[in-house]
């Protein structure tokens, strides 16, 4: 049994590592005036960051956007994963578990930034990339019956965050990182086939 588990997760390791070596091939869209997005990492997980002036104005009213707010970071992920675990150090080995390995209602987390930050990789997104990835974004929030996102009340962990019910569930096979790997895909943006961990998507930005 023991050896028939760490074949499972040598496999896994294995696809993810080749699927993530392996790029995707969108055709190349280019413009004179290309809206700088940003991926990041915080070694661990990634994010999309947008300006918040390129956010659609449906976005822009839907959100608590602060007057200083410059850009707009969108993070996917297990709900209880972060609602419960605000600093690694916060981790349970139950909420990893259930996360990976049982279905699991998700969250999107917005973050607010005044400026950028030196460990942001650009993107740069000609309008029709834009527009496609921003359907991408709207897509992942969860509405009501009135067709207005939920926002998950007292759930930032700072003044500059707030969490917002998604759709989707998370697994070892659809991870934070695999959701923007697609939303990249979904732009025609360069990157990996599939990629559970942050290092694959990094990996064709910094090409």
């Amino acid at each position: 049994m023991l050896f028939t588990l760490f074949g499972l997760i040598g496999i896994y390791l294995l696809m993810a590592i080749l699927l993530s070596v392996i790029p995707t091939s969108p055709d190349e869209i280019n413009c004179d005036t290309p809206v700088t997005g940003f991926v990041a990492t915080n070694g661990v997980h990634l994010e999309i960051i947008l300006p918040a002036e390129s956010l659609s104005q449906s976005m822009q009213e839907s959100f608590d956007l602060k007057p200083w707010a410059q850009y707009t970071s969108f993070g996917w992920g297990d709900r209880t994963f972060y609602l419960d675990t605000p600093e690694w150090s916060d981790l349970k080995f139950s909420t990893a578990i259930n996360a990976l390995f049982f279905t699991s209602e998700t969250a999107i987390h917005l973050t607010y930034y005044s400026g950028t930050r030196e460990h942001w990789i650009e993107m740069p997104l000609c309008d029709e990339q834009l527009q496609a990835l921003l359907e991408y974004l709207d897509n992942t929030f969860a509405r009501d019956t009135h067709g207005a996102i939920m926002e998950i009340p007292n759930s930032g962990y700072t003044s500059t965050d707030t969490f917002y019910e998604a759709n989707g569930s998370y697994s070892f096979i659809k991870t934070c990182n695999s959701w923007v790997n697609s939303g990249l895909k979904r732009a025609s943006v360069k990157t990996s086939i599939w990629s559970p961990f942050d290092k694959g998507v990094l990996y064709h930005l910094d090409e």
